[in-house]
């Protein structure tokens, strides 16, 4: 068995690439979600860009290598829990990172979170003797095979699909998402967002109101060397929902990537929310899996 540490994560474009090609290999093993969709770490990583300091990175992450530098694994702390991202040739190295998170990111609380997919029975399993406790589902993946035949699209009389790279108006993009999530994104959110590598504006596609106002959006970050693609996010403006537009835009996307070579669409969402989740089943996946979140308490440190 070769000998892996781990090290800090400094924050380099090389470093991230690195992370970004792990994601890559893992889901060319397997089409199941293991470690972080490719598009989740791009949108981590690169919408945050020009709106944290360095430490908001650096306190985030960190990395395990083995004896040749190469990159074996890493773990990634969200707002409540942390991810553990690994090569599958090295999944025994899962309990290393995991001691590595209960020592340093358990905090005053003493207790951390993380999450396993239902099909992954040795996660489930080691997280299991380790303490953790299953809380239930959480997030729900669906995989949809391209080559499937998919309904014509239907779009209210006046409506348009066309993408951000004809439209323009970057800030109306930007206020569109606000208006969607209830958020306060600004400029350099956008400029960092789109200076990801897997961004395209040719793939922001939006739907158009008669009267020129952007409805509802979703966008496809593209992964050409696995012939696969992720939806991320789908929504659309409160003043035109239920209108079927996000139905529209999501098939829409599916036959643009299948003109484009992708054989494989992925789109996550909420557990919880039952509109759209018939949205998403409606559309047929050829797989679905729930991720479940995990729960450990800790003995309190001795003050």
């Amino acid at each position: 068995m070769m000998t892996i540490h781990d090290v800090d994560y400094t924050h380099s474009e090389a470093e991230f690439e690195e992370m970004r090609d792990l994601l890559t290999r893992s889901y060319i093993v397997s089409r199941k979600p293991l470690n972080w969709r490719l598009a989740v770490a791009e949108n981590w990583n690169y919408g945050s860009r020009y709106l944290e300091p360095l430490d908001f990175f650096t306190s985030r992450v960190h990395l395990w290598r083995n004896d040749a530098g190469e990159l074996a694994g890493f773990i990634i702390r969200g707002n409540r829990m942390f991810h553990l991202q690994v090569d599958y040739e090295v999944r025994y190295l899962e309990d290393t990172m995991i001691n590595w998170a209960e020592c340093n990111w358990a905090g005053d609380k003493a207790q951390i979170e993380t999450m396993a997919y239902d099909w992954d029975i040795e996660r489930q399993t080691r997280l299991t003797q380790r303490g953790f406790e299953n809380l239930g589902p959480i997030e729900d993946v669906r995989i949809y095979d391209l080559a499937k035949s998919y309904p014509d699209i239907l779009l209210p009389a006046g409506f348009r699909i066309t993408s951000l790279a004809e439209h323009g108006q970057y800030p109306e993009r930007i206020e569109l998402e606000n208006s969607i999530w209830g958020a306060s994104l600004d400029e350099a959110w956008f400029r960092g967002k789109s200076s990801a590598p897997s961004y395209s504006l040719d793939w922001d596609l939006i739907a158009i109101s008669p009267d020129g106002k952007q409805a509802a959006q979703s966008l496809v970050w593209l992964y050409p060397r696995n012939q696969m693609a992720e939806i991320d996010p789908v929504g659309t403006h409160p003043d035109y929902r239920k209108k079927g537009l996000a139905r529209a835009l999501v098939i829409e996307s599916f036959k643009r990537m299948r003109d484009n070579g992708i054989r494989l669409a992925y789109i996550a969402s909420e557990t919880e929310d039952p509109i759209v989740s018939h949205l998403y089943s409606s559309l047929q996946p050829i797989e679905t899996h729930q991720g479940y979140r995990w729960l450990k308490h800790l003995t309190p440190p001795i003050r």
